[in-house]
């Protein structure tokens, strides 16, 4: 996501573009993989960010609110990327090697509709991730055995 479509999202939700958020913006732009919240107040102390940890994992909730960012959870550890698709969409996330894969398309309104249908729910959002194995990492499919006694 580049910097002017970030800076424009938060002008259309009429939302406050501090430095703070700016900064955790540019150090996750810049990211070759995901960061934790501790990865990013280090990054931004060793920069002479002044900058809380609660501001961060603030903005970090925010930025996933928003769609901007994609948040990841493996066991106790929660890391978060930029997204680069602005719309709505999805993910699917290498179990080995956390590789992620933004999908630029989403239809599941049939399935919507069935869930109002059977809980009497209204939808107005959701949230659906994916998870396998990448090429590299997908294991070899060996040909079984063909022995008969």
């Amino acid at each position: 996501m580049d910097a002017g479509l970030f800076k424009g999202i938060f002008k259309d939700k009429r939302l406050r573009l501090s430095h703070p958020r700016l900064w955790i913006y540019q150090e996750l732009s810049n990211a070759k993989s995901f960061l934790s919240s501790q990865e990013l107040y280090q990054c931004l102390l060793k920069k002479h960010r002044k900058i809380g940890l609660t501001s961060i994992y603030r903005a970090l909730d925010l930025f996933e609110s928003l769609g901007m960012a994609f948040k990841i959870t493996d066991g106790s550890s929660v890391k978060y990327k930029l997204c680069k698709i602005e719309d709505h969409h999805h993910h699917i996330i290498c179990k080995a090697c956390g590789n992620v894969v933004e999908l630029n398309f989403c239809d599941i309104s049939d399935w919507s509709k069935k869930v109002t249908e059977s809980t009497g729910y209204q939808v107005i959002d959701h949230q659906l991730n994916f998870y396998g194995f990448c090429k590299e990492c997908k294991p070899s499919q060996r040909p079984q055995s063909a022995e008969h006694i």
